[in-house]
Formats: C-alpha cells, sequence, structure tokens
C-alpha cells in the first residue's frame, strides 16, 4: 500500500509580502543607525574644535604693551 504524498502548494506572495515587509523595515533602520552614527561624529568633531579653541586662548602669549620711546 503506498503512501500518500502530500505536497504543500505554495504561491510567491509569501515571499512577496515577506520581501515587502523586511526590505523597508532594514532600510529604515539602516537609515536611522546612519543619521545617529553622523550625528555622534559630528558632535564629538565640535567638541574638539571647541576644546583646541578655548586651549588655544588659554595658551595664547598676551599682546605686550606697546614701548614708550
Amino acid at each position: 500500500m503506498p503512501s500518500s504524498l502530500d505536497v504543500l502548494a505554495t504561491d510567491g506572495l509569501k515571499v512577496l509580502g515577506t520581501l515587502g515587509f523586511f526590505v523597508p523595515a532594514a532600510i529604515l533602520v539602516g537609515l536611522v543607525v546612519f543619521a545617529v552614527v553622523r550625528d555622534r561624529r559630528l558632535s564629538a568633531q565640535e567638541e574638539a574644535e571647541d576644546a583646541r579653541r578655548a586651549g588655544m586662548e588659554r595658551e595664547e602669549l598676551p599682546t605686550p604693551p606697546p614701548r614708550a620711546d
């Protein structure tokens, strides 16, 4: 007595539906991660520039007074 084979028939809509959800979600997550990394990098550069400027002002030589001749 041969056993019956159950064949599962699926269409491409499941795959398209899955890709239609996960691809835009992955793109959105990628954009958010990119924006956060870029913002932190810009903030770090601004802080470094502010610290450099403050250090230069602190170490600046005062202008000597004019000589009285």
